[in-house]
């Protein structure tokens, strides 16, 4: 009688190691799938283009070992990296071509400069020329959205059997702006 209830539980074990092994199995497929993945553009209901891309889902130890300059970045922010639940990295380039009008102009009471200046919705540039120096100030304000959300289904064909990926969805409202990188890190605890 105690053989058979050791070979039960021994069954169950295994049963369990090997149902926990495929989880993670389909984990790291995903993550895979994800870090081949190229950013890929939308155009979302008010005309501008958002990026998405896939979650990865790693823990704490995979996040360290394969971004070490984000766990670096976790650690520099003063936040214990066990309590992390999630990161995003993202980055924004912008460009614009500006033509604005030099003025001469008088600083000090002696210094002639000529200056510039130059404002819309996103930037404010203003420039001094005394002598053979420039002297600029540049001041960029965007917005950046990000919604992490469940999206497409693992295997479609298995319908509502099927659960959802993370996947997520960043748009700056700067049409100048361009969004080169996009990716977030769900950190498991287990």
């Amino acid at each position: 009688m105690l053989l058979v209830i050791a070979i039960i539980f021994a069954i169950w074990m295994l049963w369990t190691s090997n149902k926990n092994l495929k989880k993670d199995n389909q984990r790291l497929v995903s993550n895979m799938e994800t870090l081949g993945a190229d950013l890929k553009y939308i155009r979302i209901q008010n005309g501008t283009l958002a990026a998405q891309s896939g979650v990865l889902e790693l823990r704490l130890k995979e996040l360290q070992t394969l971004f070490p300059k984000q766990s670096k970045s976790i650690q520099d922010l003063g936040v214990n990296p066990s309590r992390v639940q999630q990161l995003s990295t993202t980055v924004i380039e912008s460009q614009k071509q500006i033509v604005t009008t030099l003025r001469d102009s008088v600083i000090h009471d002696t210094v002639h400069v000529r200056v510039f200046s130059y404002k819309d919705q996103w930037y404010t540039i203003k420039g001094q020329a005394i002598g053979d120096t420039q002297h600029v100030q540049i001041q960029n304000t965007d917005t950046l959205v990000q919604v992490v959300y469940k999206g497409q289904r693992v295997k479609p064909w298995l319908w509502i059997f099927s659960p959802r990926k993370l996947e997520q969805r960043v748009s700056v409202s700067n049409p100048n702006a361009n969004i080169k990188y996009a990716q977030v890190i769900q950190i498991q605890k287990r």
